[in-house]
């Protein structure tokens, strides 16, 4: 036997690698990889996962509504806020919090528009004009009516 051939060799599935998620000191976990095409063990799979639906939700939430400046909008996101959470796809503690904000939305709509139109909003002005209502030969109206008055 050479000295090449004497050499003992692990192979890969002997030892199982680790998991590549790193701490903010850097050090790697310790848990063996769960899922071998993400290098992480089952925990951190778990959160990378959550992490993903997460920004999946905002485009559900959101839609193609650039800014929340009528209560539609506002209102459309909080329809999706509850679908989301009737389908447990978020959590009730973030629901809350996110419908608390828009709460706060609504609230700030009125002075926002009193921003933009500070004489009040530029509509159609509608005038009344009701055609004289009293009749030609009716009496004048005398201070204290009797009963007789108010009958003709």
């Amino acid at each position: 036997m050479t000295p090449e051939n004497s050499c003992t060799t692990t192979t890969a599935t002997s030892v199982l690698p680790h998991c590549q998620q790193r701490t903010p000191s850097g050090r790697r976990c310790r848990m063996a990889i769960s899922d071998p095409d993400s290098g992480l063990c089952a925990r951190h799979a778990a959160l990378h996962q959550r992490d993903l639906d997460q920004a999946d939700l905002a485009a559900s939430l959101i839609g193609d509504i650039q800014e929340f400046r009528s209560a539609a909008d506002i209102n459309h996101s909080l329809g999706e806020l509850y679908k989301l959470q009737a389908r447990n796809k978020i959590t009730p503690r973030r629901a809350a919090v996110m419908a608390y904000t828009a709460n706060l939305l609504l609230r700030t709509l009125p002075a926002i528009e009193h921003e933009v139109y500070p004489e009040g909003k530029p509509g159609p002005e509608i005038i009344i004009d009701l055609p004289c209502l009293l009749n030609k030969h009716a009496k004048p109206q005398t201070e204290n009516p009797t009963y007789q008055d108010l009958r003709s």
